[in-house]
């Protein structure tokens, strides 16, 4: 596609991004009605009330978008004009294309089509972005389709944003109705995120329940490749996860030598009565610079053993990574989450197990 019509696209959309925001306010506030034409989009509940609300600021990484056979239009054409409709927006910042390239190419990570959504919420952290956008552009018999995925990187949840146009229109068609349903489904984004109950952590406490009041001693030790870490940030996420549970935490300070053999053998921690001994390892590692910004990978291992007794009940590990301006900041993080997750996937399958030997 020559450089002419690639410019009178970019005009084109920033064009009618620029005619349709008033219309684009309206149609988040009443999501699920039906667009006009053959456009089609998939979209959540709103909740919001009438009181205006301020949109909040958000940073997005596009992907090179996917153009399948028979649609005539080079992919990087079609990721500039998702990029142009996104510039028209307020409070929102795109991801410069060259630093998502170099990111993807460090981490060695495919950008095109519907990528991986684990692979995109990866890089999108890497890039300190809060969403990211990933898609596919098609033709099946006389139409053209565009589906694109906005996909929150903090929760991994996807928004779908489908498109339709008769081919015999032409793709300028296709781009006018993308801006006539992107926008809007952006704009409910970046709507003051409320309380919202977190599904995962709910699921997990009800699952947990039997353990509530319990007491877990947890020592979970850590490295971060080539740099000490001066305190125990995993250990210290899995302990304040743990009372969040409801579940009395005891947390080694200055122990004496022998402490942990004669826990294990008399379920006791000084004269404090312990039920489980969480123990593990965590290791943090720089992983790259990217325009300043230093990215962080940490793997965190736990196991559970029953007190008193040598026996592990469950063990697995959870992985995770993040970006900062200072690299400890970066590993500090990282290995919060991973300890976090790790203790995620222990505590269900210890309730699992205890569940099945009631029965």
């Amino acid at each position: 596609m020559n450089g002419n019509r690639v410019a009178w696209y970019a005009a084109l959309v920033a064009m009618v991004a620029w005619l349709t925001l008033g219309a684009a306010s309206q149609a988040a506030a009443a999501p699920g009605e039906e667009t006009s034409g053959d456009s089609e989009t998939t979209m959540s509940q709103d909740t919001s009330t009438d009181k205006p609300q301020e949109l909040r600021a958000i940073r997005v990484a596009v992907f090179d978008l996917d153009v399948l056979k028979g649609v005539d239009l080079e992919p990087s054409a079609l990721t500039d004009q998702v990029n142009a409709v996104l510039s028209t927006m307020e409070k929102v910042t795109i991801v410069n294309r060259d630093q998502v390239k170099k990111v993807a190419e460090e981490h060695k990570m495919s950008l095109s089509g519907l990528v991986e959504a684990g692979s995109a919420v990866e890089l999108g952290k890497f890039l300190s972005a809060q969403y990211v956008i990933v898609g596919r552009a098609s033709r099946i018999d006389q139409t053209n389709y565009l589906v694109l995925k906005i996909i929150d990187v903090t929760t991994t949840v996807q928004t779908t944003v489908s498109t339709k146009a008769a081919a015999q229109n032409g793709l300028e068609t296709l781009l006018e109705r993308l801006t006539g349903t992107l926008t809007p489904e952006v704009r409910r984004l970046q709507k003051p995120q409320q309380a919202v109950v977190d599904e995962t952590f709910k699921k997990l406490k009800q699952a947990v329940e039997p353990l509530v009041g319990k007491t877990v001693l947890v020592d979970v030790s850590e490295t971060h490749v080539n740099r000490p870490l001066s305190d125990p940030a995993a250990q210290t996420a899995v302990a304040n996860r743990l009372r969040t549970l409801g579940l009395t935490v005891v947390v080694p300070k200055d122990p004496i030598d022998g402490w942990k053999r004669r826990l294990l053998v008399s379920g006791k921690y000084g004269e404090t009565e312990i039920d489980y001994l969480i123990e593990g390892e965590g290791t943090s590692a720089f992983a790259a610079e990217i325009h300043g910004l230093l990215s962080c990978r940490a793997r965190v291992e736990l196991r559970v053993i029953a007190v008193p007794g040598r026996t592990v009940s469950v063990s697995d590990r959870g992985v995770a990574a993040r970006v900062d301006l200072v690299e400890a900041l970066a590993a500090k993080a990282a290995l919060e989450d991973a300890g976090v997750n790790a203790l995620d996937t222990v505590l269900m399958q210890l309730a699992k197990d205890l569940a099945s030997k009631e029965k």
